[in-house]
């Protein structure tokens, strides 16, 4: 027999109603993707032309918006195994996506995408996933300043080169500094006002409170306060002598 650790409250499990209701729409999506694809039902909008690129266009946002409560309530509890499990997945996805290119796999839908796509797709959502995680220094060193200098120097070479040379692949000619701006605006301003604050806040809804003392030693405290306090009052009566 396991022993418990005093104080400790074992977590209730899951009724059984929300799991089935988490199951429904889940093999409601299930059904209505195979019935696009595979049995060619048109009022879907699901067929071949529908690929991989056009499902992380619809997702990749709003899944990221669903996880940041997840990510907020646990991101002190993040071990190194689930550091190793997130770098594996990124590691899978990064040579899906050379494999698109390469092969190509046409079902990826990645041919033809340049950078400037990829920045659109994936910039907010990767920042506002990872923003979660980050933690400011104590104090900023030479090594800090000196890593945000080396990553504005290549950013900044690698902008003039997509335009200058011109590099095709970068999709950056054509674009002008309001495409900048719309690009740039919440993937700057999110981690640098909105998410600290938010951070802060969220540390403060999620910290756990002290409970409130009422086992037998408080009890006996209070007891003995208040039989303090009746001897005091009974010892300020003057006594009547017969």
């Amino acid at each position: 027999m396991s022993e418990r650790r005093a104080g400790h409250v074992a977590p209730s499990p899951r009724p059984r109603w929300l799991v089935a209701a988490a199951a429904v729409p889940v093999a409601v999506v299930g059904v209505v993707v195979w019935g696009g694809y595979a049995e060619g039902w048109a009022w879907t909008g699901l067929s071949t032309q529908v690929r991989l690129w056009d499902w992380l266009e619809g997702l990749a946002l709003p899944v990221t918006v669903a996880l940041l409560p997840l990510l907020l309530r646990h991101r002190e509890r993040l071990a190194p195994r689930h550091m190793a499990g997130g770098l594996a997945l990124l590691t899978v996805f990064a040579a899906l996506v050379l494999a698109g290119y390469l092969v190509p796999m046409s079902w990826t839908g990645f041919t033809g995408n340049t950078l400037w796509d990829w920045l659109t797709l994936a910039l907010l959502p990767l920042v506002l996933a990872t923003s979660t995680l980050w933690r400011r220094p104590p104090r900023w060193t030479r090594r800090h300043i000196g890593l945000l200098v080396v990553a504005a120097v290549a950013a900044v070479a690698l902008v003039l080169a997509g335009y200058l040379v011109p590099w095709a692949w970068t999709g950056f000619t054509g674009n002008t500094a309001w495409n900048w701006i719309k690009l740039l605006l919440l993937p700057v301003l999110l981690p640098v006002f909105v998410m600290p604050r938010l951070l802060a806040a969220a540390e403060g809804w999620l910290a756990p409170r002290a409970p409130t003392a009422t086992g037998p030693s408080t009890l006996a405290v209070r007891a003995a306060g208040a039989g303090g306090q009746g001897s005091g009052v009974a010892s300020d009566v003057p006594r009547t002598e017969g």
